[in-house]
């Protein structure tokens, strides 16, 4: 007796109402998941999320890494870069996509944030971002960035074509960030400036130098043959935050920080290997009415994320998978990400300010990374 089977369901014939009633409950990962059963539902995806029904909201930013192949390819030939292609990782899934389809571009560009590939040493750019206007005005939007050697601003908007410098008062710049129409700058003392791009030339709008941190210029003084430190800008529920990142120069495999003579011993041949980490973080708040940084014990319910790219604070609700009270970062220390053909990328983990301790979000023994691991700030739609 044969077993009677159930036709399929028309899926393909869904009216386009209660595939949009799908489409509003659905994360970043699972709309293009959504886009790949059929053509129709691709149309319907796209036309749903370039609608004003798509209300846009960050969700947990995924890591932008090499593929497999490249992190274990130790040949230099330039033939052969990009072949392994990159993947995602999802901090919340803990998992790897590897099946990553992209233009040719990306393979042979130079992500912003890193030296690797300039031959004008005069061009480097560590840290850019985008403007982009919150009344949709394409006119407006543009880039913002840090450039050359003593770290100067610049800004370009996409209307005009060509960059034009920014006459700040601090350089050399440590960092940038975007929001609201406004650029705010970090120097190395500690000072920020805010430039308001709404209007047809940016115009300063804050120039601030609060005190620079006593516990961190003590630290610095303290332990510099031991550590560098790197400094980040982030706006957080409407504050800046000051984020302090300190990093061993050289780090045994007990986590220790070492001095570089230490590296070689009178029965060593060769130095041992003590790749850079990141070991400590300081964070403060910027008392604009008192004009000085106050030290955080917490973030509370927020997490934030910072590397080569822009930095963000985000609610812990929006970012399953993630720690609260948590510093999620990638290795930005430019200056040394090529030296070495046995590390470099690799400086990446997250930190608990409670615990104090760094831990690692991306299970690998690889400690070359090329290019260097970012992050992709996904924004999705409810």
């Amino acid at each position: 007796m044969g077993i009677k089977r159930k036709r399929d369901a028309p899926w393909s014939e869904l009216e386009i109402d209660t595939l949009e009633c799908i489409l509003r409950r659905l994360s970043f990962l699972d709309i293009l998941r959504f886009k790949r059963v059929c053509s129709w539902w691709f149309s319907v995806a796209e036309s749903y999320v370039s609608s004003s029904c798509y209300r846009l909201c960050f969700q947990t930013p995924w890591l932008l890494l090499p593929g497999p192949e490249e992190k274990e390819d130790d040949d230099d030939d330039d033939d052969d870069e990009g072949e392994g292609g990159l993947c995602f990782f999802n901090l919340d899934e803990k998992r790897e996509y590897r099946d990553v389809c992209m233009c040719r571009e990306v393979y042979e560009g130079c992500c912003v944030g890193s030296s690797h590939g300039w031959e004008d040493p005069r061009a480097f750019v560590p840290k850019a971002v985008v403007m982009s206007d919150s009344k949709k005005n394409k006119d407006k939007d543009g880039v913002a960035l840090i450039y050359g050697s003593r770290k100067k601003l610049a800004f370009c908007r996409y209307r005009d074509g060509r960059f034009m410098g920014l006459d700040g008062a601090h350089q050399p710049y440590h960092d940038i960030i975007c929001y609201d129409n406004v650029v705010c700058a970090l120097s190395d003392i500690g000072s920020v400036e805010v430039w308001d791009f709404s209007r047809s030339f940016p115009t300063k709008v804050m120039d601030m130098t609060p005190s620079f941190p006593l516990k961190t210029a003590n630290f610095g003084r303290s332990f510099r043959d031991l550590y560098s430190s790197h400094f980040y800008l982030v706006e957080s529920c409407g504050e800046l935050l000051f984020v302090v990142r300190f990093i061993g120069e050289f780090v045994d495999g007990d986590g220790k920080p070492v001095r570089e003579a230490d590296l070689l011993d009178d029965e060593d041949i060769q130095p041992k290997i003590c790749p850079y980490k990141t070991l400590l973080f300081h964070v403060y708040r910027l008392d604009r009415h008192q004009k000085k940084w106050e030290e955080m014990e917490s973030l509370g319910d927020q997490v934030v994320f910072l590397g080569g790219n822009h930095s963000m604070s985000l609610r812990v609700g929006d970012c399953p998978g993630c720690v609260k009270d948590s510093i999620y970062f990638t290795d930005s220390y430019w200056e040394r990400v090529d030296e070495d053909y046995s590390y470099g990328g690799h400086d990446m983990g997250y930190y608990n300010l409670r615990e104090r301790i760094v831990k690692p979000f991306h299970d690998t023994q690889c400690c070359k990374m090329k290019p260097t691991p970012f992050w992709i700030i996904l924004i999705s739609g409810r």
